[in-house]
């Protein structure tokens, strides 16, 4: 069961990609989620260290002319990352870059990382596992 006392930020220009993205966490069952334009809106919101938001998640574009995101968080998740070696101010717990725009996967698994099933739910079975289980063995 998700950790619904998360709060997440969002920042990207493109407002169908914070909305993309906002629906994905919904479904995952985050809902205190801010979704920003700019990483100048990120900076005021993040500016407070007594109430860090748990979760940045932050479009590479935003943050390439800043040096990195300086923001007060304590997991980042930067994605439409092309340069690996982009410098990041802040130190957060968890930092992830992805190459591209993060997907249902991408995301599933990184608030898995932040945010850990409990034991009790037993061991989630992955969509392609699923699918490997029922192809039946060649040569038996």
């Amino acid at each position: 069961m998700p950790n619904k006392a998360l709060t997440i930020l969002i920042a990207d220009e493109q407002h169908l990609q914070r909305l993309y993205i906002e629906k994905m966490l919904n479904r995952l069952g985050y809902h205190r989620i801010v979704p920003v334009q700019t990483f100048e809106e990120v900076q005021i919101l993040t500016a407070i260290p007594a109430e860090p938001f748990d979760v940045l998640i932050v479009n590479a574009g935003l943050v390439a002319h800043t040096g990195g995101p300086q923001a007060q968080v304590r997991h980042v998740l930067v994605y439409d990352h092309l340069d690996l070696d982009l410098p990041v101010g802040s130190t957060p717990q968890v930092l992830v870059r992805l190459p591209g725009v993060p997907d249902n996967v991408n995301l599933e698994h990184f608030m898995d990382i932040i945010d850990p099933p409990e034991a009790t739910t037993g061991l989630r079975v992955l969509p392609w596992l699923r699918e490997l289980s029922r192809m039946p063995v060649a040569g038996v």
